[in-house]
């Protein structure tokens, strides 16, 4: 017999198993401590940790994002467009005077024919040749006075006009924001590192939520006010952020010369210099047509660019001509010619330089929108139209928040000056 006291405290058997209650628990005595799968799990505080440091960094690089775009808005504005229209240039059409029909002069009648229409005293500096349909190009500068470009007809020889000044001061604005004697160049260089900046911190901005993608990615054309511009400023950042950030890192390595350069373990920069030869100085203008002619043999397939004449005694013509199905700088070659047109004293070609110096000619040609055909032309002239609209939603935004975060304020004290 067991008593009650006893049944009370021991356990059911059920099915050969002890059990304390219908629900399967054992009987243990009171004083035991308990097993280890009767303790709850402690609560995972990891990953709220994890979730909230993933909203401070965003909240951070937002506030970061917010701040470096409104200061930068007009000067990347700026650059954007002039870059866009200096992209799209090779595109646009030839607009100039009527020109002869015929087989065209020899380069240096055309120079010699500039040079009489700009004065007795005048000097040629660069001869560019003509293209079909367009006229020939002469620098000139006569003594005491700026250099200006004559348009020479290739047929008749006739000064048709003055070439105009607008693409040198469009280049001058992007390059140099009109200052460069107030270091415009540089500065142009560390507003394109605010634009890297501004697309590496955009990017985990607008990282979408799961299932959000197709959102993210579009523009919502329906929606009004702030929704609208946000979407439009997302949306068309996420599809050229690739562009613009290959477009403003060679851009910063472009203003800063010589670091980008000695990074790349180069020396120097620019076109070659003018090397110069021993002798008594010319008493003639040089042989522009045989110096050609040995430019032309040292490098048979390619197509004249342009000529740079003597700017004193001594000093090489240099002939620039473009590689075949070549384009930019990894295309250029350059003949420097004795001023005698006697022989050819040095040929660089871009295609046999060393891989630095192919490096760098890259990043010249990539910020110019060449190089890459006429694919990659077309994305350089879409990034830089991107720039002034981000310059216009992203303040947009910035207002837009703050006017509806003012009326919510103003909603929020006349509820509470009304009372219960």
């Amino acid at each position: 017999m067991v008593s009650a006291s006893e049944m009370r405290s021991s356990p059911r058997r059920v099915g050969g198993a002890d059990q304390a209650d219908p629900a399967g628990w054992t009987a243990r005595p009171r004083d035991a401590a308990p097993p280890a799968a009767s303790v709850p799990p402690a609560p995972a505080a990891r990953p709220r940790a994890a979730a909230g440091t993933r909203r401070d960094l965003r909240g951070a690089l937002r506030l970061a994002h917010r701040w470096i775009g409104l200061a930068l808005a007009l000067p990347l504005a700026l650059q954007g467009l002039t870059g866009g229209v200096l992209a799209l240039e090779p595109w646009l059409p030839e607009v100039g005077p009527a020109l002869s029909a015929g087989a065209p002069q020899p380069a240096a009648a055309t120079v010699a024919a500039a040079v009489q229409a700009a004065g007795p005293a005048a000097r040629a500096q660069r001869y560019v040749p003509p293209r079909p349909g367009t006229p020939a190009e002469v620098q000139v500068r006569a003594p005491d006075a700026p250099p200006r470009t004559l348009l020479v007809d290739p047929v008749d020889l006739r000064v048709v006009g003055q070439a105009s000044s607008a693409w040198a001061w469009l280049r001058s604005l992007h390059v140099q924001f009109l200052v460069p004697d107030w270091g415009g160049r540089s500065l142009g260089g560390w507003f394109g590192l605010g634009l890297v900046l501004l697309l590496v911190s955009g990017i985990p901005i607008w990282w979408p939520r799961p299932g959000g993608w197709g959102a993210a990615v579009t523009v919502a054309w329906r929606a009004r006010g702030m929704r609208f511009h946000r979407s439009l400023h997302g949306a068309v950042g996420i599809w050229t952020v690739g562009v613009l950030l290959v477009l403003a890192v060679t851009g910063v390595a472009l203003a800063f010369p010589r670091t980008s350069r000695g990074l790349l373990g180069l020396e120097g920069g620019g076109p070659p210099r003018a090397m110069r030869v021993a002798g008594p100085a010319a008493t003639a203008p040089p042989d522009l047509d045989r110096a050609l002619a040995l430019a032309m043999q040292a490098a048979p397939d390619a197509s004249l660019r342009a000529v740079f004449l003597p700017a004193a005694p001594g000093e090489a013509i240099r002939v620039f001509l473009l590689a075949p199905r070549g384009e930019g700088a990894t295309g250029s070659i350059a003949v420097q010619v004795a001023p005698d047109a006697s022989r050819v004293l040095a040929v660089q070609d871009a295609r046999a330089q060393p891989a630095a110096d192919r490096t760098y000619r890259w990043m010249h040609d990539l910020h110019e929108g060449a190089g890459l055909g006429p694919v990659w032309r077309a994305l350089a002239v879409l990034g830089g139209a991107a720039l002034p609209l981000f310059a216009i939603t992203g303040p947009l935004l910035w207002w837009l928040r703050r006017r509806n975060r003012r009326r919510l304020d103003t909603a929020r004290a006349a509820a509470l000056s009304r009372g219960p």
